[in-house]
Order: C-alpha cells, then structure tokens, then sequence
C-alpha cells in the first residue's frame, strides 16, 4: 500500500505520467522514470506503483468536475446536473487523449485491470453524485454510485472512439444511459428532485 498521501507529489506524479504516457514510452513506464520526468528523486514516490500513478492521473480529471460549480443552472434537472458534470470530465480527458488511450493500451484483456479502471469510475460516480447533491454513501448511496459508474465506463467507451472532437458519441451514449436509468429507477437513483420545503410533492 503506497503512502503517497502528499496533493503536490500526487498531482506531479500525473503530470508525469501524462508526459511519459503521451510520448508513446508507457509501456516502457517505470518508478524511476516518472521520477525523471517530475525531476524527483525517485525516493518521493516510495511504496507508489504504476497503477497508482494512473490514479493520480485520474483524480486530477475528477477534481476538474468540480471547477465553476457556481456555473450550473440552479433549475436543472437531476438527470441534467449528472450529464453536464460527467461531460466536464471529458473535456478534461481530451487534451490528453494520445496519454490517457496509451494508459489503457492492453486493458480489455486484462480482467485485474478492467476491474481496476471500474473501481476508478465507481469512484468518479460517487465524487458526481455528491457535486450534484445525491446521496453518494451507505446502501443506497453505493449502488447509485455503481450504477453510475457502469454509465460512465460506457460512456468512455464511446469517448475512445469520439475522433471528432465533437463528442458526440460520447454525448449519445451517456444521454441514451442516464435516461434509461432515469426511467428504470426514477426517484430511488435520485432523478426525481425532492420537494422544496413547503411544497407536499402531491397535487391538492
């Protein structure tokens, strides 16, 4: 178990990896060569691992989901509020689209690795279901945030093949996904929004 707990070393070890990975050398990835490419001694990343160093890259596209909350429209709808907050998460993948696919390179094959890359996206799901204000802990909370994290797994999916720059596929597939969990589970995923105080949530 890595005790890499320092923000700063975690967010260079991203950078770092995004750098080597882009480069076309992931496979060729090392501990001491990310160490290299962050310019630390390699002693900074002591207990890390490479998989470690792919999580850090994904925590820092998990953290730009929260930039600008203040920029949602008060009036969305649940269902609206997930879409528009999974989609930043995109658009901060993209500019590193070459590193993030080289990171991946081999996964489909690899079922320790699926299993791997599932666990980031239940942990992607739950950071959305808080920013959206959802339940994201205990029993409920958890199979939200497994539901959720199966949708944006397919929803990346689609975004490796979204060439364009458009993300339409990548759009199509987390609409298509989201209302259909919407239709299927309604207010126990917490599509439904909850009455405002003073309001009974029944007609009269």
């Amino acid at each position: 178990m890595s005790s890499l707990h320092d923000p700063t070393l975690r967010r260079d070890l991203a950078r770092a990896a995004l750098s080597l990975a882009s480069s076309g050398s992931w496979r060729e990835a090392t501990l001491v060569k990310l160490a290299d490419a962050a310019s630390r001694p390699a002693a900074d990343f002591y207990g890390a691992s490479l998989g470690e160093a792919i999580d850090c890259v994904e925590e820092a596209f998990d953290r730009a989901i929260a930039e600008n909350l203040d920029q949602l429209a008060p009036d969305q709808s649940v269902r609206d509020r997930l879409f528009e907050l999974i989609m930043r998460r995109f658009e901060a993948m993209e500019p590193y689209r070459a590193a993030v696919l080289a990171m991946e390179q081999g996964q489909d094959r690899d079922p320790t690795l699926l299993a791997a890359a599932h666990q980031r996206h239940v942990r992607c799901a739950r950071w959305v279901l808080a920013l959206a204000g959802l339940e994201a802990d205990g029993m409920t909370g958890n199979a939200r945030a497994q539901g959720l994290g199966v949708i944006i797994g397919q929803a990346r999916a689609a975004w490796r093949g979204d060439t364009a720059g458009d993300f339409a596929k990548t759009m199509a597939s987390l609409d298509k996904n989201l209302r259909r969990a919407e239709e299927m589970f309604g207010r126990w995923a917490g599509f439904e929004a909850k009455p405002k105080p003073g309001e009974t949530g029944g007609a009269a």
